[in-house]
């Protein structure tokens, strides 16, 4: 495979974030909200609903905005675009990153930067498609080749063209107004005998708060795994299958310890672009945030499979 070079020949089909879609599943979350604040609740918390929204979407869209910010001063991001780049990987980070903006229909190049980690790691993050950062560690350029770099960077700006942090945000936003929702009667009473016996029990206010979290934990956590599964198969079509399945193959070469970390303990590396959790048992399933680099690799390999 010729790399960067052959990605520059490769007729990408644009994909757009579907706005309708978003506008449908936030008006039905919307409504599910208000009907379950009746339900449950009762008819005299409805004049709550605004006040309860703003607060449930508050905290995620907050940190949204603030995205690029945190993680710029968390992880010492030096930024290499403009012409910053001191090194040939650093080079071939820019380079592809500015291609494929290019090639997506991005308005503004995303903010590029490396972090001083050992670990391999990735990540896309900021408000939106043409307001956002891709970052790569340190880690991941020393223990990857060109095709291996560009599959990850590939995916990291699948996430940014398919709009998964807002998406993301949303989701967030709806899991706390239902938490929300469903710990009210224990916060609040009710004009109901029930609800002034559940608001005095602190017992069973913490225990559905916390039956609540871990429901939400999961929902999350299998829309996390359904986007992975989405940018793997968008930053196959935009590079080549190949290009993807070699990344995701290192990673798991690396995760596995058949292949040793250059100036890294192993048990310290994650892997942004997939995840640390074990996926050792159904627990493990549900909350993990990525799908298994087996599962992602044969999703991948059923894609080459098709274009023969």
């Amino acid at each position: 495979m010729k790399g960067l070079a052959e990605l520059k020949n490769k007729i990408v089909k644009v994909p757009h974030m579907n706005i309708f879609k978003i506008g449908t599943w936030v008006t039905m979350g919307l409504f599910a909200t208000y009907l379950l604040i009746y339900i449950f609740v009762g008819q005299e918390m409805l004049n709550y609903f605004p006040l309860l929204i703003l607060f449930a979407f508050a905290t995620p869209f907050i940190s949204l905005m603030m995205s690029k910010a945190s993680v710029k001063r968390a992880y010492n991001i030096r930024m290499i675009g403009d012409g910053e780049a001191r090194t040939e990987k650093e080079k071939l980070v820019v380079d592809t990153i500015t291609l494929l903006s290019q090639k997506l229909g991005l308005q503004r190049l995303p903010e590029i930067g490396v972090y001083p980690s050992n670990d391999v790691n990735a990540f896309a993050t900021g408000a939106s498609k043409n307001s956002a950062m891709v970052a790569v560690s340190q880690g991941l350029l020393n223990n990857m080749n060109e095709t291996e770099i560009i599959g990850v960077l590939a995916h990291e700006m699948s996430h940014v063209v398919n709009g998964d942090m807002l998406t993301s945000s949303i989701l967030e936003g709806f899991v706390s107004a239902f938490g929300l929702i469903a710990t009210l009667p224990f916060l609040l009473g009710g004009n109901n005998n029930r609800g002034r016996r559940a608001g005095s029990s602190i017992m069973t206010y913490y225990l559905i708060r916390n039956v609540a979290n871990i429901f939400g934990k999961i929902v999350s956590s299998a829309y996390s795994r359904r986007r992975e599964y989405g940018a793997d198969k968008l930053a196959a079509e935009i590079t080549d299958p190949s290009y993807m399945k070699s990344a995701l193959l290192r990673l798991q070469e690396i995760s596995e310890g058949r292949v040793s970390l250059q100036d890294s303990d192993r048990e310290f590396a994650t892997f942004k672009i997939t995840n640390n959790f074990s996926m050792g048992n159904i627990f493990g399933n549900l909350f993990a945030s990525h799908p298994s680099l087996e599962k992602r690799i044969a999703a991948i390999e059923r894609m080459e499979n098709k274009q023969f």
